[in-house]
């Protein structure tokens, strides 16, 4: 059995995107790993882009027998993975050769810790306009202590900031225990965007966290990335209020206070997010309009309030001086 099971969906790769990222695996200090690869059906032929990695024995490559989406290709490569720890890689990220290697120092030093976060770089491809969002979480990032950070006095930490921004960080990012992922499950394959939240915030109940605070890798940010394209068609935008009501039933006594309250703050900017979307012209996904509408018959006068807050906040906010004068 391998150290490390690394996972890497695959869904049209980029061609040198993905060469990348496999040569950041090989480049690996730690060589004990094995990498599984499982590809959506589409007509990429991402089998012919990797084969000649396939001759390294540690190298799997698993075509999906239909399309599973985001959660499911995770869930795929997840099932058909051995080792006792699982790192998750994207298909155009980018590894340090020192990451599987510090990652396992700091799960033998730390046997409390389930899941940890390895800080990493932003690579801006392209300029969108969602990178202010990737910005917030290096800023919010620098508030954060190095080191290990006990499960619920994080979890109370980050809903006091509503959710936001995503201080775990994304898949490719964060280093698991299996025993945790066996205790908590797979990933949410009905979520095409918030799914790696949701099943953080199911980790944090049950295991401590360590923030790894030195880089190690980079995560692209480009128009063709799964992320980006959810965040322009507007899929997942519904998502938080679904983990938000799973959260407050899986919870008790103040944390479950807490996150009542995060969740009413929540309304509000997750209205002021769709205004925002409106000014720069984009749209909102139908899909999880159903969650909304029940939402909103089981909170009106949640929704009301933030909508009024959202309203009055955009109507009275001072627009930026055009004068050229001091």
């Amino acid at each position: 059995m391998s150290k490390v099971s690394v996972l890497v969906p695959t869904y049209k790769p980029n061609a040198q995107h993905l060469s990348e990222t496999l040569e950041s695996l090989k480049a690996q200090s730690e060589t004990d790993w094995e990498c599984i690869i499982c590809d959506e059906p589409t007509d990429t032929d991402t089998h012919a882009l990797v084969m000649d990695y396939l001759v390294d024995e540690r190298f799997q490559y698993h075509r999906n027998k239909k399309c599973l989406g985001i959660g499911g290709n995770w869930n795929e490569c997840y099932a058909k993975s051995s080792a006792n720890v699982i790192a998750c890689l994207f298909q155009d990220d980018l590894w340090e050769p020192d990451y599987l290697e510090t990652a396992l120092k700091i799960f033998s030093e730390h046997k409390e810790v389930g899941l940890i976060s390895m800080h990493h770089k932003y690579q801006y491809d392209e300029e969108l306009w969602t990178i202010e969002g990737y910005e917030l979480v290096k800023k919010v990032q620098k508030e954060i202590t190095p080191g290990v950070h006990k499960g619920k006095e994080i979890l109370e930490w980050w809903l006091k900031r509503n959710m936001h921004p995503n201080i775990i960080g994304e898949p490719p990012f964060v280093v698991l225990r299996r025993q945790l992922m066996e205790e908590v499950g797979p990933f949410n394959e009905k979520m095409p965007q918030f799914l790696d939240v949701e099943y953080w915030l199911r980790c944090l109940q049950r295991t401590d966290w360590y923030y790894e605070a030195v880089s190690h890798g980079a995560f692209r940010v480009h128009g063709e990335a799964a992320s980006a394209k959810n965040n322009e068609s507007g899929e997942g935008l519904y998502d938080r209020l679904t983990v938000f009501e799973q959260l407050i039933k899986s919870l008790h006594g103040p944390l479950k206070k807490i996150a009542i309250k995060s969740r009413n703050r929540s309304v509000h900017d997750m209205i002021e997010k769709f205004l925002n979307r409106m000014k720069h012209g984009k749209g909102a996904s139908s899909k999880g309009s159903g969650q909304v509408f029940s939402f909103v018959i089981k909170h009106p006068i949640i929704v009301g309030v933030g909508f009024v807050r959202a309203i009055i906040k955009k109507t009275t906010q001072t627009p930026p001086s055009t004068s050229t004068h001091p």
